[in-house]
């Protein structure tokens, strides 16, 4: 299985485990690129570079306030909610999630997609084992 599948079969039991609570997914690079992503459209490319952005931001914040490393941050809209968990160096996991959505499910499950994510993107070779 390659890197990119097995990322996007992390995406998929995500959301699986959380029935009717996540919208959509995307994998963004820190530069604002798609890396993998279970949104339609032109939407995943826009999402993506917005993620980036909110996650440099978060970061600068972070630094800003001797709070650490930035791990994750959320944006909570009327009608939808988007999660950004850090994904090592190499990326940003976004969880768009319907504005009544289960936040601490939501949380603990894609926490550990993170891991997994984490995981593939520091070492390709683990996405076949």
């Amino acid at each position: 299985m390659s890197t990119i599948e097995s990322i996007n079969s992390v995406l998929k039991n995500l959301a699986n485990a959380i029935p009717g609570q996540i919208d959509g997914t995307v994998i963004a690079s820190t530069d604002g690129f798609v890396i993998s992503d279970t949104l339609t459209g032109e939407e995943a490319e826009e999402v993506a570079a917005m993620v980036a952005t909110t996650m440099g931001v978060s970061k600068r914040m972070s630094l800003t306030l001797t709070a650490g490393d930035v791990e994750e941050t959320s944006i909570k809209g009327e009608n939808r909610s988007v999660f950004m968990y850090r994904v090592g160096g190499e990326g940003v996991l976004a969880v768009i999630a319907a504005g009544d959505a289960n936040v601490g499910m939501i949380n603990l499950r894609a926490r550990s997609a993170a891991d997994k994510i984490k995981a593939y993107l520091a070492d390709p070779s683990t996405a076949s084992a």
